[in-house]
Formats: structure tokens, C-alpha cells, sequence
């Protein structure tokens, strides 16, 4: 009997500690980044690739779109080294731009990681997404529309003035669940 029972702490312990390890996985592989307020779709915006699996433009444009809890790895980001990385495309945001320079209406993109100051982007305690250094942060537009059918939906992503903004277009947060 003692026997069985030290097998079932240590089967507990391997579920923990492997709990906590697909824990770190996920958070390594990134997350969802979305608004805060849901708009006109209630499953929510998140930080999306143009394109799904074999059709996934990378060079595109990012967009806003429905959040895909399923099959989302367009949809996976996560803030290290002072930038927004595309998880699983060896890419980082980058506001559109030149010679450093941004303009407020400019395009969000996904392009390789480099020292390039328009990748510099954090996640401020307000929830903008901020271009460091200046009053710019990734706003989803105005503008909504369907994407694949109706059950999803999208809105263009730029880059606008935090200070005056419609905060429910520039407040974002990671993850799914509301906080």
C-alpha cells in the first residue's frame, strides 16, 4: 500500500511539473494580443497575419480579426527584447516608415528582427501597443468588415496618435480571458 502511494504522489508530480512545462511552451510559442473592447464582435479582435496556413501572406499587412481559438498560429505574439515577435515566423512587427521616421496612418507589418527603431514596441500598463520614444501606438481601424464568411470579421491596423485616441481601438492585452 505505501508503495502505491508514493507512485501516486510521484505521477502527481509529473503532472504538475508537466502542467508547468506546457505552461512555459505555450507561453514560448506566444500568445493572443487583443482589444480590450470586443466592437462588433463578440468573440473579439486580436493582432492577426493576412492569410490562413498555405495562403498566410507574411508580407502583407497585419490586421485585426476575429480571435481563432482554434487554429490561431497567425495569431501568436509575445513581447521579448524590446519588440513584438511574430512566434512562429521568425518575424517582428514593425510600423511602415522611413529612414526611422513613422507617420500617424502608416501600415503595421511583419518583417526579419532587426535593430530598426520602428520595431521597437512594448505593451504599456494603459494597454498600447507603443512605438517607444513617441506618442504612436497600433490602433484597429474604424472599419469593419466579414472575412471568410460571417462568422469572422476584420478591421484594417495602423498606426495612430495614443493621446486623443479612441481607446477602444488602441487598448490591447495578452490573452484570451478578460482582466
Amino acid at each position: 500500500m505505501p508503495v502505491r502511494h508514493r507512485m501516486t504522489l510521484a505521477g502527481l508530480t509529473i503532472l504538475l511539473c508537466g502542467g508547468l512545462i506546457a505552461d512555459r511552451a505555450t507561453a514560448a510559442d506566444g500568445d493572443f494580443i487583443r482589444l480590450v473592447a470586443a466592437l462588433d464582435e463578440p468573440e473579439f479582435y486580436c493582432v492577426d497575419l493576412a492569410g490562413w496556413g498555405r495562403n498566410l501572406l507574411l508580407d502583407d499587412p497585419l490586421q485585426t480579426h476575429t480571435c481563432k481559438v482554434r487554429g490561431g498560429e497567425d495569431q501568436m505574439f509575445h513581447f521579448a527584447d524590446g519588440q513584438l515577435k511574430v512566434s512562429r515566423y521568425d518575424r517582428c512587427v514593425q510600423v511602415a516608415g522611413s529612414s526611422g521616421v513613422t507617420l500617424a496612418g502608416s501600415a503595421v507589418l511583419a518583417r526579419p528582427c532587426s535593430e530598426n527603431p520602428l520595431q521597437k514596441l512594448s505593451l504599456d500598463d494603459e494597454g498600447h501597443i507603443r512605438l517607444t520614444g513617441t506618442d504612436y501606438c497600433i490602433a484597429a481601424g474604424d472599419d469593419s468588415t466579414e472575412a471568410s464568411g460571417p462568422s469572422h470579421m476584420w478591421r484594417t491596423m495602423t498606426i495612430v496618435n495614443c493621446s486623443g485616441a479612441d481607446s477602444t481601438l488602441v487598448r490591447w492585452q495578452t490573452g484570451l480571458a478578460d482582466k
